[in-house]
């Protein structure tokens, strides 16, 4: 059943559907709009997925973020670690070197020492040696 009013040379129709359900559009429009209805009800579904996903990979990444500064910072604190181990090293060397050199003057020393009292010794026996001579 259609019944047809004009109101304001606005031409508007009434219909009734297969279930008996009065309808201001004619079906054909009525059929689209359901259409387009559910084509945007899936659009917005694809969107949702869409933002979650996005949402996903964002908090990925974020994370991924933090473990790359939390390497660089290890990688800093090491490299620190060698160039200061490093000269650790180097001031060690030139300790041990100067503990070296206090070693070498002072076995120097001692040598000179040894020798001058072996020449003491020799002189005394010498005049151990006079002095026993003259007494016989």
């Amino acid at each position: 059943l259609n019944i047809n009013l004009e109101i304001m040379n606005d031409k508007i129709s009434i219909t009734f559907d297969d279930e008996n359900r009065i309808r201001v559009l004619d079906p054909e429009k009525f059929k689209e709009t359901e259409t387009l209805r559910n084509e945007s009800m899936e659009f917005i579904k694809k969107i949702i997925s869409f933002d979650e996903t996005i949402s996903a990979l964002v908090e990925t990444m974020e994370l991924q973020a933090k473990k790359v500064e939390q390497e660089k910072l290890r990688a800093v604190g090491e490299r620190n670690k060698v160039e200061g181990e490093s000269e650790a090293r180097k001031k060690k060397m030139i300790e041990l070197n100067s503990v070296i050199n206090e070693k070498r003057n002072e076995l120097e020393r001692y040598t000179i020492e040894y020798e001058s009292l072996l020449k003491v010794e020799q002189e005394q026996k010498a005049l151990i040696d006079r002095l026993s001579n003259n007494e016989a």
